[in-house]
């Protein structure tokens, strides 16, 4: 008797939950929402994953936004409505941020394409907060309109260009990612 009524309990809270369930997506304890409005334009997750230093630990949780007809390997090319949602596992300082933002770029863009969007980065170096575990960043791009950074849901600052913006996501999604296991799981491809 007691065994039947655990049964229908548990099958009970799993229908119960279960459209709230399938609105988000979860990973490492971080619920992202599969799909995010963005100025009227419904964007939908494309895919999500953990970031890790040194292959050990979990540094934060990532989430990629897209319009739903864009194919994965599009994602840079095209002048599209994009989102990147990250929320922090761990206590990480503004300065690691910046210092390894810059090493990054460096790494990834040519003089020329470093020399035009470092001004750009240097003032969103300037809005980066120090982060605790549970922080969460947004960088949203609108065609025509440029970049937002948003801490915690609370725009920060916003910067032109989709040359910026594509700089920004190749940190991620780019031909020399931070991490090529990271960049087809946001992609969806993996």
């Amino acid at each position: 008797m007691r065994a039947r009524f655990l049964l229908l309990l548990l099958l009970g809270c799993s229908l119960g939950l279960s459209p709230a369930l399938a609105d988000q997506a979860t990973r490492d304890g971080v619920a992202l929402d599969r799909q995010f409005s963005v100025n009227g334009e419904e964007l939908t997750l494309f895919g999500y994953g953990t970031a890790r230093y040194a292959r050990v630990f979990k540094v934060y949780v990532a989430g990629l936004y897209a319009p739903g007809d864009v194919a994965p390997n599009e994602m840079l090319d095209k002048d599209v409505t994009r989102r990147l949602e990250i929320e922090y596992l761990r206590d990480i300082a503004a300065d690691d941020i910046n210092e390894a933002t810059d090493q990054l770029l460096r790494r990834q863009l040519d003089e020329e394409s470093y020399a035009a969007v470092k001004d750009r980065f240097d003032y969103f170096a300037g809005l980066y907060q120090d982060i605790e575990a549970g922080d969460r960043y947004a960088f949203e791009y609108v065609p025509g309109e440029g970049g937002t950074l948003y801490f915690n849901g609370e725009k920060l600052g916003s910067v032109e260009g989709e040359d910026f913006a594509r700089a920004y996501f190749g940190m991620w999604i780019g031909d020399d990612p931070m991490s090529a296991g990271l960049k087809r799981d946001l992609l969806g491809t993996r």
